[in-house]
């Protein structure tokens, strides 16, 4: 009943840490297949706790010509070391390997091949796990609603300047004046370049400098005429738009009086 208990309890820790598989491949002619079988002795239950009659593991011969190999398959528990022997069972009684000692598997953390000769050398390697399902077709990828771009508001062109027929004869004089202005400004920086690079030069002669300087002369007393007469024309202009300010005011009082 103890022995029973225990097993019990070795069963469920078992159960609960979870369970790795080991595979066992060993090279053994001495066996007989068909009147011998070769078990794994060794210290899980499953190995029969070194009782090798009560051992689950019991390894089957390979068919064909060659060296004979037996091979098993056995789940063990993770994290636990297994110590074991191989043992050929038959009717004359059962044979130990004597000429080795106790073979080991470290702590499970994956799957275990272990391959050996009777009575020889053995090593364990851990094996592939098993391989992960083949990944599910992808889910559609949804885009995102494209909102269209915003419409351009096409831009008005700038306002063509009025013609000067359009113009009254005192705007078309002030346009003229300012044109003749500029005309002369533009004349009197070009007059002051060439002096400039004449003298510099030094090829100019004394006739050729009076003559630039002369001509520089008269377009900006030209030019001061002219900002005077602009200078009067805005005065006059003001003095108008005061006037029509005056009589628009004095027009406004006059039909508050009578109102």
């Amino acid at each position: 009943l103890f022995r029973l208990l225990l097993t019990w309890r070795r069963l469920a820790a078992v159960a609960r840490v979870g369970m790795h598989r080991v595979d066992f491949e060993l090279e053994c002619e001495a066996a007989k297949p068909g009147e011998e079988t070769v078990v794994v002795t060794g210290s899980d239950p499953s190995a029969g706790a070194w009782n090798p009659q009560n051992s689950k593991i019991v390894l089957e011969p390979s068919a064909g010509p060659g060296v004979r190999r037996w091979t098993a398959s056995a789940s063990l528990p993770q994290g636990a070391p297994l110590e074991f022997k191989f043992v050929v069972l038959g009717r004359a009684g059962s044979r130990w390997e004597d000429s080795v000692p106790n073979r080991k598997i470290s702590p499970l953390r994956s799957a275990v091949k272990y391959t050996g000769k009777f009575n020889g050398a053995g090593k364990s390697e851990r094996t592939a796990r098993n391989p992960s399902p083949p990944p599910g077709p992808k889910a559609p990828k949804v885009l995102a609603p494209q909102t269209p771009p915003p419409e351009v508001q096409p831009v008005a062109p700038p306002p063509s300047p009025p013609k000067a027929e359009e113009l009254g004869p005192e705007a078309l004089r002030h346009v003229q004046a300012v044109k003749k202005r500029e005309q002369l400004r533009s004349e009197i920086a070009r007059g002051d370049a060439g002096a400039k690079k004449a003298k510099e030069d030094g090829n100019a002669g004394a006739s050729v400098e009076l003559a630039s300087y002369e001509r520089l002369c008269s377009h900006r007393a030209s030019l001061e005429a002219l900002q005077a007469e602009l200078e009067l024309q805005a005065t006059v202009r003001d003095e108008k738009a005061a006037e029509h300010n005056a009589a628009a005011r004095c027009l406004e009082d006059e039909l508050a009086a009578v109102t």
